[in-house]
């Protein structure tokens, strides 16, 4: 079985490379502080000694935008939103929704693997929601 390659490597996991996953890299103090990426140090309290979690598996949608110009691997037309991971960190992600569906404030969203054109592995959220 030939290995994956994801889009952004330090940005998230593939199933089965950390339990909980997919979803993205984060970090997790003894304090409580959950933030994103692999950090040398916790922003709260300054200790170094952080878990390397996997989170975002659910998150919120906060404001979106629909894109009308292609960026790399993204097809316009394509959403873009800030998101909040259901440990607390936020962070823009893109959004795998139809041209025109009415995305809003509050809607629950569901980490999701995309496979790119190129063969790459991406992610974007997706509404949780059976109905559109």
């Amino acid at each position: 079985m030939t290995k994956l390659q994801k889009t952004n490597p330090t940005l998230f996991f593939l199933e089965g490379e950390a339990p909980g996953a997919p979803g993205l890299k984060g970090s997790r103090c003894g304090c409580g502080q959950t933030v994103l990426l692999q950090v040398a140090a916790c922003p709260r309290c300054g200790r170094r000694d952080l878990e390397t979690v996997c989170i975002g598996q659910r998150a919120t949608l906060g404001e979106s935008a629909e894109v009308f110009h292609s960026a790399d691997g993204f097809e316009a037309p394509y959403f873009i939103g800030m998101i909040e991971t259901e440990q607390g960190p936020r962070t823009f992600a893109p959004i795998a929704a139809a041209p025109g569906t009415a995305l809003r404030p509050g809607m629950a969203l569901k980490f999701r693997l995309l496979e790119r054109a190129d063969g790459r592995v991406g992610f974007a959220y997706a509404p949780a929601e059976a109905r559109a």
